[in-house]
């Protein structure tokens, strides 16, 4: 139930924007806010398109509101039933040429004559089902859903995924990788090998052996961009602030976990980390341009293996260090640009080494930001995307 104006500024809303941007009418279905503290739900301003009509369908406010066992499942199958006639209007009078679908409930648009379909598995679906349903594969509401999967795949024309994990989990004749990405960098990067990337206050080493000893508050700044959900361990950035008062630490976003990592910094009382909460995305960027380095912390799971973190390519595409958990995807597409740790020692032991090697430092986030403007800018993305499912 992806929603174009959520906090997190959604994979759909860049890409299907990038799409309308070469030309092509985008109409975009959404369900209304639930008012629950997830990212997804919770409204921020986002740049508009003219060629982007976003229609949010009308639905029982007591209904949609409530709580009940298996509530986020059932309204997503409640909210594709009651916009089915919707669509099916929207076919006939705009003429569709493609419909674009991402999730299971979704099935209802595949029955009976339609136009071209893409199907975007996004996330590990089954892998999501299980984590927040605590249901094991032989649970019957796994194994409908692993068939429901398996049949919209097979009954779309094209099947994109969104990392490589992904593409080798599925069989289907016309699959392709479309990753996440960022917008253009604002200035193009050239191969300049005088060129140094902007850090904002600049790194310095400090004195001491591994210490960041006199940073202060006008020095070093740690930050974080996304989604407080549960697949992010943001506690990680709690305790290396913990362990490095010197530091400022950022954390921008909104979401489920956000009131506990609130609560963790409270209970220690820790006067160098800020807590944002959700903010505009154009405003959410430039937060990025404070940044000295930049945290892609995840749970080890077999959800996040497969993810193509949106933050990661924000990030890279204002040339910013990265320090990011080890996960399957990150590393098949990271190419020298990235720093890696994955618990709250080796956080801090990678800050400490970015701080005192900053020449190396610049060299990789210059490498990062050149490699997203070439192959991860939505610009990029969404002409391979066009070019994938036309063909």
């Amino acid at each position: 139930m992806a929603r174009w104006y959520s906090a997190h500024a959604s994979r759909y809303y860049h890409l299907l924007t990038a799409v309308a941007q070469l030309g092509h009418k985008v109409i975009v279905l959404q369900p209304p806010s639930r008012g629950s503290d997830e990212a997804n739900d919770i409204d921020v301003v986002l740049p508009p398109h003219p060629d982007v009509r976003v229609i949010t369908v009308n639905l029982s406010r007591f209904f949609w509101n409530a709580k009940f066992p298996l509530e986020k499942l059932t309204k997503k199958l409640v909210y594709s039933l009651v916009s089915l006639r919707l669509v099916k209007r929207l076919q006939r009078e705009e003429k569709i040429d493609l419909v674009y679908l991402y999730n299971l409930p979704q099935f209802a648009y595949l029955m009976g004559r339609r136009p071209k379909v893409v199907f975007d598995l996004a996330d590990d679906l089954l892998g999501m089902l299980e984590t927040e349903l605590k249901i094991t594969p032989k649970h019957p509401v796994h194994r409908l859903a692993s068939w429901c999967l398996d049949w919209m795949m097979s009954r779309s024309d094209k099947v994109i995924v969104i990392s490589g994990p992904l593409f080798d989990l599925i069989n289907h004749p016309h699959r392709f990788i479309i990753p996440n990405g960022a917008p253009v960098p604002a200035q193009a990067p050239v191969k300049d090998p005088a060129f140094k990337a902007p850090f904002t206050p600049p790194l310095r080493s400090l004195p001491g052996p591994l210490s960041l000893r006199g940073a202060g508050p006008a020095g070093m700044t740690v930050g974080y961009v996304g989604a407080f959900e549960y697949s992010m361990a943001l506690d990680q950035a709690v305790v290396a602030a913990e362990q490095l008062p010197e530091v400022n630490f950022v954390l921008v976003g909104a979401g489920r976990d956000l009131a506990h990592i609130r609560a963790e910094v409270d209970r220690l009382a820790l006067k160098n980390v800020t807590l944002t909460g959700a903010l505009p995305h154009d405003e959410a960027m430039r937060r990025i341009d404070g940044m000295d380095i930049c945290l892609n912390l995840f749970h080890k799971t077999r959800v996040s293996h497969a993810v193509s973190p949106l933050k990661l390519f924000e990030y890279l595409s204002h040339g910013k260090p990265v320090i990011s958990t080890r996960l399957h995807e990150v590393e098949r597409i990271n190419e020298g640009f990235l720093f890696f740790a994955d618990d709250p020692g080796e956080v801090v032991e990678r800050i400490r080494y970015i701080a005192g090697h900053r020449d190396e430092a610049e060299r990789m986030a210059f490498r990062g930001r050149e490699i997203v403007a070439r192959s991860f800018s939505w610009p990029v993305i969404a002409a391979k995307f066009l070019e994938a499912v036309t063909s």
